[in-house]
């Protein structure tokens, strides 16, 4: 484990010639079965070329419910940096990230 923060760094590799690091907080694997169950999590985080970016990850039932709920109050939804991904768990989040990675799409993330 390199210097996180306090973060665990689950990641660190080089996918088409770009260094990134995937970070969760140091206890995450202590309430991953509880972050799975609530179909999100933001506390995750990746850096990329020196850049942090903060990751909020939903389940699609989840977000259905969180954009229903929005609108049903009036509002609308937004969520910046939002990774949809088929269950919440550290696996799909680790592969999610290299995905945005590989394909480029980290340049359509907002740094913190």
């Amino acid at each position: 484990m390199n210097a996180c923060n306090g973060m665990i760094c689950v990641r660190w590799c080089e996918v088409a010639m770009l260094n990134y690091s995937f970070d969760l907080p140091s206890d995450f694997m202590g309430y991953e079965w509880e972050v799975t169950a609530k179909g999100c999590f933001s506390g995750a985080r990746i850096t990329v070329g020196g850049k942090q970016y903060r990751l909020n990850f939903y389940d699609a039932a989840r977000l259905g419910q969180e954009i229903e709920s929005e609108l049903e109050s009036g509002n609308v939804f937004f969520e910046p940096n939002l990774v949809i991904v088929r269950s919440v768990t550290k696996e799909e989040m680790e592969r999610a990230v290299e995905d945005l990675v590989r394909f480029g799409l980290v340049v359509s993330l907002a740094p913190e």
